[in-house]
């Protein structure tokens, strides 16, 4: 999700040998692993780590990068000696403000996963040593992801929250004040995120989370899903006042308004949302959904054709449904007894037969009695962490749609009977 945490203080778990190399080693940050220099850190060291996906800032002006890569390709300095040439990209790359992100501008700053076929090891993410990036006195978790002004490599710009027109100081400060808000939905005006929905949807990578999942539900019943990539869409119902002419004239007492959301924001129907709600008004989700008694909040994956290179060959797009929450009204006490109101998130069994019910397409089911594994030791004496197993099982083929050769995009695991506790398995060689 765009403005996560990308690059943030870690602790070295763990060094580990890879047989046949001479200069690398494997490095274990949370349960990540990340291909470090021999003997550059030992466990318990502290660094930078940048997570997979980032885009690491160019240090170098873009006048004086078009000047150096005219030099390389000879329309600058053409007659000039090699050395010549040379001595000039030098002085250039003296100007930097990141010299020592400087060795990945080959791969434009970018930060993937890799893959060493040659030892047969992965590598997610890049660590770097405070020291050698001007820190000191650096603490465990601390965030330098605005510090560096490294970003998240975006495929999509909807899906990471780039197209908020109205994202501006004045809306954020209107967006405090129902009679506000009320006005906007009237007008059909794209929304930022209004703070009463339920929290977005961006699961932590099992990396980050497997040790303290595994102490504290290790003996837990897990529901694994497919990860489906796509863009993440939202379709809610809410209670509204029908117009004077629908009550007076319909003798309607009370009617719903139909909302699209994306992961950061409503969408508008004539704005830059219009492909969400082409695609809600094809397959009728609007009225399916104001049909259901209540107010809901149904979230999904919206794919097929101009989304994410349509992977799975639909012909036309779908939304396909992973969460659905309830909205539950209360009576806060403590408070003079004024009415609020909760989002209830159905668990699993519950999700399987709402789908069913209302007729809306449920997420690919891999496994309804998932347990987490435990760490072993393989035939070669190399541990392997419960982690690094789960992302084994996800380097497997999709089971959704017409292109089932492709590689799934991973899994998501959520607990069978709360399915408030998630997190989600990436496949490492999707990317790759």
């Amino acid at each position: 999700m765009f403005g996560k945490p990308l690059a943030y203080i870690v602790k070295i778990k763990e060094i580990r040998e890879i047989p046949g190399a001479d200069r690398i080693e494997l490095a274990s940050v949370m349960d990540y692993t990340v291909v470090v220099k021999k003997n550059e850190y030992k466990p318990d060291d502290l660094a930078l780590y940048v997570e997979v996906d980032s885009v690491l800032p160019d240090g170098i002006s873009p006048d004086l990068v078009a000047k150096m890569e005219g030099i390389k390709n000879g329309t600058i300095l053409a007659d000039a000696s090699e050395e010549v040439r040379q001595n000039a990209i030098d002085e250039i790359l003296k100007t930097s403000k990141y010299p020592y992100f400087e060795f990945l501008r080959d791969k434009k700053f970018k930060i993937k996963s890799m893959k060493l076929n040659k030892f047969g090891v992965v590598s997610q993410g890049i660590c770097f040593k405070p020291e050698e990036l001007g820190l000191d006195k650096v603490k465990l978790g601390q965030d330098y992801t605005a510090q560096f002004g490294i970003k998240e490599l975006i495929q999509d710009e909807e899906e990471a929250g780039l197209n908020t027109a109205s994202d501006n100081f004045l809306v954020k400060y209107l967006m405090r004040y129902k009679w506000y808000r009320n006005w906007r939905k009237r007008h059909n005006i794209a929304e930022v995120w209004d703070a009463t929905n339920p929290n977005k949807s961006d699961e932590d990578n099992v990396q980050k989370v497997y040790s303290r999942m595994y102490a504290e539900h290790k003996d837990k019943i897990w529901v694994a899903t497919e990860k489906l990539e796509g863009q993440n869409i939202s379709i809610f119902s809410e209670n509204v006042e029908p117009s004077w002419f629908s009550r007076v004239f319909r003798k309607i007492k009370e009617d719903k308004r139909i909302g699209v959301c994306s992961r950061t924001r409503e969408l508008n129907p004539n704005g830059t949302g219009k492909n969400f709600w082409t695609t809600v008004k094809r397959l009728k989700l609007d009225e399916q959904i104001k049909k259901i008694p209540g107010e809901w909040w149904c979230r999904g994956e919206h794919v097929g054709p101009g989304i994410q290179k349509n992977i799975y060959q639909l012909k036309e797009t779908d939304v396909i449904f992973f969460d659905f929450y309830r909205k539950e009204y209360y009576i806060d006490t403590k408070n003079g007894k004024v009415k609020k109101f909760r989002w209830v998130k159905l668990n699993f069994e519950e999700s399987k037969l709402f789908a069913e019910q209302w007729k809306l397409k449920f997420v690919p089911i891999l496994d309804e009695n998932y347990k987490l594994p435990a760490g072993t030791v393989n035939e070669k004496g190399v541990a392997v962490s419960g982690a690094d197993i789960m992302l084994q099982q996800s380097d497997k083929n999709t089971v959704f749609g017409n292109n089932l050769k492709h590689k799934r995009e991973g899994f998501v695991l959520r607990l069978k009977d709360d399915y408030n506790v998630s997190f989600k398995v990436k496949n490492p060689n999707y990317s790759i």
